[in-house]
């Protein structure tokens, strides 16, 4: 019995009942009563194990002595509020607040408080339950997410986890970056409406998550960074089926769709080259003997010749007539048509020959813009373009960065390469309708130890199937008898073997081409066994 300043205090019921006794001794959390002045009537001895105070030690002592001193104007504030107004944040309630022990030590703790009113009594009941081994597994479940979420933000992968509803639950940093939202936005989002190119795939996706099976598309197009790039989609469903759902996997693989195109173009390239060589010398054979006879068709019909007079003297045949006999039937139109054939057919010789020649002239040093300018200015004068198109009437636009753009190279076989660019953008643009006003621009930066250098057009550009051949040798979108289909596939040997550089072309209806080389600053020509494989 313990007494008060003004009166001796009454013996509790619950120190009087063995039976209440037994309860709050085996209670595993601390109980602790206080009257309504504060001060603690019972300790209970998970209270003393918690807090570190034998009951005796604070029994009539206030309860704001298990709070920190931080805590504790705010804890006698909120009881003479709850005594005078009823206003209350904790009575009938529970929060999360530290605990003071003896040793000066905090821990924290979840503090349930009821009020206890009976006659001869007033004052309220505090259950507190340590929460110092739920915080530690907090603390180790947060850094195991925070790995976890590392991991996934680390992969280059593009990883979006779903429900069984298909709608999504993870969202890692790497489609973020791509799409430009962040978990946060898109966390309960359906699938379809986050990936709107896949829309048509959904009921696969939702197939395969209830069915446990993975499922897989490779190569599909979608939009992003104002092109149309291509990507593979993967779904795993989760292992767990408690929580059923999958992580989705989606991979860009445009860049390795254009290097996959280029490696094979580089092979169509090895395979036509090792042809062209024994192809042109057996075509050359029959072209010079064609060629000659046209030659010798002329010169038999020639009046001039004493030997086709003598001739014609002693078979009674007058050559005047002859001649026009032959004119009005069209036959010189023949055999002029025949010369000509064979010089076509000669100059696809000689560009087929491009594909098999080592380098016989040696590397110098070119500076690549005075280059272009000499080839701009063959282009608009000496080189005949104006068959089907007046190439004079195409603005020209330079963006050459400043600095030095010197490489080693063939000068010969870069001018043929650009030329070519500037001949082929030409006649697409004459064949593109009615629109902005004709250009090409010729693009020179610096990458170090390459230099890039871009012949675009605002052209009618060309389909992806058109793109995909556009290097190969004898493809040809252009009519029966304006190109042999060999110009671009000579220009990409040109820079891929003769020089070991790369070349492609971005391009897609409606939006001109963009044809992209990159040039080594250090070039060597070929060693004499054969083109340097990279």
């Amino acid at each position: 019995m313990r007494n008060h300043p003004d009166n001796q205090r009454q013996v509790r019921f619950w120190a009087q009942d063995p039976r209440i006794q037994g309860l709050v001794a085996n209670v595993a959390d601390g109980v602790i009563v206080v009257d309504a002045e504060g001060r603690i009537e019972l300790f209970n001895p998970a209270a003393e194990r918690l807090f570190g105070y034998a009951a005796e030690a604070v029994m009539d002592r206030n309860v704001a002595m298990l709070a920190p001193p931080t805590h504790r104007d705010r804890h006698a504030s909120g009881m003479a509020r709850y005594l005078q107004t009823g206003e209350t944040r904790i009575i009938g309630t529970g929060r999360e607040v530290a605990g003071l022990r003896q040793d000066g030590t905090t821990f924290p703790m979840y503090l349930s408080v009821g009020e206890v009113e009976f006659p001869g009594f007033h004052g309220f009941i505090g259950v507190v339950h340590d929460l110092t081994t739920q915080k530690v597994v907090e603390r180790e479940l947060a850094a195991a997410r925070g790995h976890l979420q590392d991991i996934i933000d680390s992969m280059p992968s593009i990883l979006v986890g779903l429900d069984v509803d298909a709608r999504v639950t993870l969202w890692n940093q790497a489609a973020a970056e791509v799409w430009q939202r962040s978990a946060g936005e898109t966390h309960g989002m359906a699938f379809e409406e986050v990936f709107p190119y896949l829309a048509g795939e959904i009921g696969a996706v939702k197939a395969a998550i209830r069915a446990g099976e993975p499922f897989k598309r490779e190569r599909l197009p979608f939009p992003a960074r104002g092109e149309t790039r291509y990507a593979d989609v993967v779904v795993y469903p989760l292992a767990n089926q408690d929580t059923p759902g999958a992580v989705v996997r989606i991979d860009d693989v445009t860049d390795r769709m254009r290097m996959e195109e280029l490696m094979v173009q580089t092979e169509k390239m090895m395979s036509i080259g090792g042809l062209a060589a024994g192809m042109a010398h057996e075509i050359n054979n029959p072209l010079g003997i064609m060629a000659q006879s046209c030659q010798n068709l002329l010169r038999r019909v020639s009046d001039e010749l004493p030997a086709n007079r003598e001739a014609a003297a002693e078979l009674g045949v007058d050559l005047e007539l002859v001649r026009r006999y032959l004119e009005q039937r069209g036959f010189f139109q023949f055999v002029a048509g025949m010369q000509e054939a064979t010089t076509r057919a000669s100059a696809i010789v000689t560009d087929m020959l491009a594909y098999s020649r080592r380098s016989a002239s040696s590397f110098v040093a070119v500076e690549l813009s005075e280059l272009l300018e000499q080839v701009l200015r063959l282009a608009s004068h000496d080189y005949d373009l104006k068959k089907s198109y007046d190439f004079r009437r195409i603005q020209i636009h330079r963006d050459y960065a400043p600095g030095s753009y010197e490489i080693d190279c063939d000068r010969t076989a870069i001018e043929q390469v650009v030329l070519n660019l500037l001949k082929n953008a030409a006649q697409a643009i004459a064949n593109a309708p009615d629109g902005d006003p004709p250009a090409i621009t010729i693009s020179l930066r610096d990458e170090g130890e390459r230099v890039r250098l871009e012949v675009a057009d605002n052209g009618p550009g060309m389909p992806e199937d058109v793109r995909h051949r556009l290097f190969e040798p004898f493809f040809t979108t252009k009519p029966v008898g304006v190109g042999t289909g060999l110009g671009l596939s000579v220009a990409y040997f040109i820079v891929t073997e003769q020089h070991r550089g790369t070349m492609e072309v971005v391009s897609k209806p409606g939006a001109g081409a963009r044809f992209v080389m990159r040039l080594p600053r250090e070039g060597r020509p070929y060693a004499a066994s054969g083109p340097v494989r990279r």
